[in-house]
């Protein structure tokens, strides 16, 4: 007789059980109520109208967008990305938001398959539990934006660098290709570049030990790597090079304001001021987007992270102790780095960070249970984690939804007159003054607004009151408010639920 054959499932090891529990999690988490929850701001309008542009009118961009300080573009590869998903929804902009969404997915299996080689199957899955229940990756994932896709980039790049390591030498073309991709999607991200150079001069100084195969190896990859780097970032060299090096001199005029409140310190206090820099820094990178914004509590945390890193890093018979020399080092080049810049930190910016984070977490939790005892600290980790991030977490259908946004737009495009020149101002707490998300919503219809350049032809102004909280809205110091020959309104009407419109027109 023929033995039965098991279930696919009762073949599976408990910890692939568990990631599928997870990924099944995951999957809900960034896909439940997804309209309903779109974030879709200045930001996000302006992406859009940029990308609908590119397939619509065939105009290529050599450039991203701009940086929120500095004047600096990044690369143009996110718009590439979102091409073909908003292409597949246009008009509607979920596109490439569910684009997002899906690689926050794939990288939830990824850092498990990826991280168990780094740090350990155990480590691995505990990983993947904080960052599949991370309020701030669950954030992240909702909706489109350039810095969104970072963590799974990070990973990539940690994998690939882990392999040159263990002398795949090939795998130099995977960690340039993905800081070229991290630099197009945030420039804090240059902070990967670093660490890349360090471990090439750390394999550069093992020359002599490398057999003639192996040598051969290097320097092919070195020079292919290369090439991708430069490939990857040629639409932005070319954009830099037409524009006299634009974004080169705005990069050295940041890095020189970011430190003038310094600059007159003697060395020892910038070292002192850069040092305790330090500690605020690193408990932003591991605590304050995981457990909250506690001190003292993430002080001493901080303090056993450190010294279990450092434990594992020395520990001769860890058998992942190259990933956590790899992690180790990613963490010192990051906090050095954040250390040295002076301005606000936002959780964006340090969004290539979290898997970093998170192997560590999960790498210090897997070495705890291997005691009893020690499960009790994996315990109350998780109880702490989730009890701060499953109240956070966000699936409530927003006030403002982006429904409420096109039915806005449409109210607008009812007052306008076929051929009519009209522009847009918005009142909001973004400060985003022309309306970008609202502005999107009037591009995809026959009657689109102004476009900057046009901006001294209007006719018809439409001020876009959220706030309502001044009396007079056609008396602020907004320069498109201010010129505008007219500030009789020609009509005032409210949106039910939404925003104050006050209609001027250029002649009476």
């Amino acid at each position: 007789m023929k033995s039965e054959q098991k279930p696919w499932f009762s073949r599976l090891t408990h910890a692939e059980l568990v990631m599928i529990v997870v990924l099944l999690f995951g999957i809900f988490l960034r896909l439940w109520n997804f309209k309903n929850t779109l974030q879709f701001l200045g930001d996000q309008g302006r992406d859009a109208m940029i990308v609908a542009q590119i397939f619509k009118e065939k105009d290529i961009v050599f450039i991203g967008p701009v940086t929120s300080t500095g004047n600096m573009y990044l690369g143009p590869l996110y718009y590439y990305f979102m091409v073909p998903f908003l292409w597949m929804t246009y008009p509607s902009p979920l596109g490439p938001a569910y684009a997002v969404a899906l690689l926050s997915i794939v990288t939830i299996w990824l850092l498990y398959r990826l991280g168990r080689e780094i740090v350990g199957e155990r480590a691995a899955v505990f990983a993947v539990i904080f960052f599949t229940f991370s309020s701030t990756m669950v954030g992240f994932a909702r909706f489109s934006w350039n810095p969104n896709p970072a963590p799974l980039f990070s990973l990539l790049f940690i994998w690939c660098l882990y392999r040159t390591q263990k002398k795949q030498l090939v795998f130099w073309v995977g960690v340039s290709a993905c800081v070229a991709v991290l630099m197009q999607l945030h420039y804090v991200t240059l902070l990967t570049g670093v660490v890349a150079l360090i471990f090439w001069f750390k394999q550069l100084r093992e020359w002599r030990s490398f057999s003639v195969a192996l040598r051969k190896q290097f320097v092919n990859s070195t020079l292919l790597a290369l090439g991708v780097f430069i490939a990857f970032l040629s639409p932005l060299i070319v954009f830099d090079i037409r524009h006299h090096w634009l974004n080169l001199h705005s990069l050295q005029s940041f890095l020189a304001t970011s430190q003038q409140g310094v600059a007159s310190m003697p060395f020892w206090q910038k070292a002192a001021k850069t040092i305790a820099e330090t500690h605020g820094r690193s408990l932003q990178l591991f605590f304050e987007t995981t457990i909250g914004k506690q001190r003292t509590v993430n002080t001493v945390l901080l303090v056993g992270v450190i010294l279990s890193l450092i434990f594992l890093v020395k520990r001769k018979n860890e058998s992942h102790r190259l990933g956590y020399q790899i992690l180790a080092t990613i963490y010192l080049v990051t906090i050095c780095g954040l250390a040295l810049y002076r301005g606000s930190v936002f959780d964006h910016y340090i969004a290539f960070f979290f898997p970093v984070t998170f192997l560590l977490f999960g790498g210090i939790l897997s070495f705890f249970s291997r005691w009893k005892a020690g499960w009790v600290v994996v315990m109350l980790s998780f109880a702490g984690f989730f009890w701060f991030n499953i109240p956070r977490l966000p699936l409530n259908t927003l006030g403002w939804t982006i429904a409420d946004m096109n039915r806005t737009s449409q109210s607008i495009y009812q007052h306008v007159h076929p051929g009519e020149k009209y522009n847009i101002v918005l009142l909001s707490e973004t400060k985003d003054i022309y309306g970008q998300n609202y502005r999107y919503f009037l591009t995809i219809t026959d009657r689109p607004p102004l476009k900057m350049e046009h901006f001294g032809e209007v006719e018809t102004l439409f001020i876009i009151d959220e706030q309502k909280i001044e009396k007079d809205v056609t008396n602020l110091p907004i320069y498109e408010i201010v010129v505008f020959p007219n500030h009789k309104p020609a009509e005032v009407y409210d949106i039910p639920g939404g925003p104050r419109i006050t209609i001027l027109h250029k002649h009476l």
